[in-house]
């Protein structure tokens, strides 16, 4: 399927809202799906998002969690409409545009109390998340009804690693010889990922898809999945995306004291932060749904392989 673009996100508008688009904007958000900024010709603010051939499952479960995520007291934007299998056109949501911007672009901007406020928020939202009834496996999940689910928490995080191999591989831009001691790390935690229930929590709740607003937290976006496994999970992902854009980690830090970790969550905490740090090398010479590869420079790749050599350590 060719990739979505403007003209593809004014005709899902007409399509779903019965209106012309006046403003369209792509986001320079997702890896996978292409959004767009809407302005309606009756001034609504909407977004729509539109999906590639193999991201279609992904749109899915945008529209199988929506309502089971508000219901538990998620704050998520308003599904105004949806087409999942169109006569004409590309699969796509409609949704209402919420105020603010990604946690990320206005972090530094925070005092330290509002950052405090907005962890205490998220914390709020995944003990909420996690009374949606548990799943028969474990992992990104686009409903309960998913194949993919794994048969228990270590599967899920070994897959995760050798994910990473695989990119690190293909693109060539940095060295593989840590993955062998990440993995590793993940084989030593086994028995403790083995124990991990199914619990649902929602795994991108990080610096991106929290939406700020005057300093608060707005909404969360892009829920296509709910995870079942550990929410440290989560935790470790938000941390390693402020450190690597070299951002004060009390947020993620403040976030981990409210849980109160006894010593093996904290373990476990080191060693998810290891494989994202991972993860986040594999990214590197990767294009996704962008235009352009992954942008990075030499000084940010140091510093991803500096703290993931401290993370090890840790571990």
């Amino acid at each position: 399927m060719r990739p979505p673009t403007k003209h593809d996100a004014a005709l899902a508008t007409h399509a779903g809202l019965g209106v012309m688009a006046r403003l369209v904007e792509r986001l320079a958000v997702g890896l996978r799906q292409y959004v767009f900024a809407v302005t309606t010709d009756d001034d609504r603010s909407v977004v729509v998002r539109l999906a590639t051939g193999d991201s279609a499952g992904d749109l899915a479960g945008g529209v199988y969690w929506h309502e089971r995520l508000r219901d538990v007291g998620a704050p998520l934007a308003q599904l105004l409409h949806a087409d999942l299998a169109p006569t004409e056109g590309i699969p796509y949501m409609l949704l209402e545009r919420l105020p603010g911007q990604d946690l990320g672009l206005v972090y530094d901007h925070l005092t330290r109390q509002q950052r405090f406020v907005i962890a205490a928020d998220i914390v709020a939202i995944q003990r909420a998340v996690a009374q949606l009834p548990r799943a028969h496996g474990f992992g990104f999940a686009c409903s309960y009804d998913d194949p993919n689910l794994r048969a228990s928490w270590y599967e899920v995080a070994l897959a995760h690693v050798e994910r990473s191999r695989q990119r690190i591989s293909a693109a060539g831009v940095t060295s593989a010889h840590v993955v062998s001691r990440v993995r590793a790390c993940v084989e030593d935690s086994a028995s403790y990922l083995r124990a991990v229930e199914p619990i649902a929590f929602l795994d991108d709740t990080t610096t991106k898809n929290v939406l700020i607003f005057n300093g608060a937290l707005s909404g969360i976006v892009d829920t296509d999945n709910v995870c079942f496994g550990d929410s440290l999970f989560t935790l470790a992902l938000t941390r390693v995306a402020l450190l690597a854009h070299g951002q004060d980690p009390e947020y993620a830090d403040h976030w981990r004291d409210l849980l109160a970790l006894d010593g093996e969550q904290r373990r476990a905490l080191d060693v998810y932060t290891a494989m994202f740090l991972l993860d986040f090398l594999g990214e590197l010479g990767h294009r996704f749904n962008r235009d352009e590869p992954v942008a990075y420079d030499a000084k940010y790749k140091r510093r991803l392989e500096r703290l993931l050599s401290e993370a090890l350590d840790r571990v």
